[in-house]
């Protein structure tokens, strides 16, 4: 199975990177996971106070609840390596003159003209890693013997 990649398009017309496209993959489980655990840290050393502690045990469910809030905490040097962790997974489409499309690393400081299309880009990269986790799902989560049966994978003909 393959990462899920999403396409986001920046919206607002008054913006000077409106109509621009990006596309988001998904980090690999061990990068979600390292990134989780690091902003966890971050949040403990800087004195982050804003989230609950029942929050804070929910693990990614909780990161997932308050995003970006939690890296602003942190040291600049802390704070801009996050970041480009989280810019490292989008990407620009790009079509040749046949029409052919591929897509190539994002290089800020030439396709971003915004400060707010940082953010949103940031926000959505939150989302389309951790948004799988709602606060809901793990406050009600299955007892053994309600949990669904693995999924079966389809076996190739």
């Amino acid at each position: 199975m393959s990462r899920k990649i999403v396409e986001f398009v920046i919206e607002d017309q008054d913006s000077r990177d409106f109509g621009k496209e990006f596309l988001i993959e998904e980090m690999s489980s061990l990068d979600g996971d390292e990134f989780a655990s690091e902003t966890f840290r971050i949040m403990g050393e800087s004195g982050f106070t804003g989230i609950p502690q029942d929050v804070i045990a929910m693990g990614c469910a909780g990161l997932a609840t308050y995003g970006i809030a939690a890296l602003q905490t942190a040291n600049r040097d802390v704070y801009v390596s996050m970041r480009t962790t989280l810019l490292s997974t989008v990407y620009v489409p790009i079509t040749d003159p046949n029409g052919n499309t591929d897509k190539r690393k994002l290089n800020p400081k030439i396709d971003i003209e915004e400060i707010s299309t940082i953010r949103q880009l940031m926000d959505k990269v939150f989302s389309v890693n951790f948004s799988f986790f709602s606060l809901g799902d793990v406050l009600s989560s299955p007892s053994q013997a309600e949990k669904p049966k693995r999924r079966q994978r389809s076996q190739k003909q």
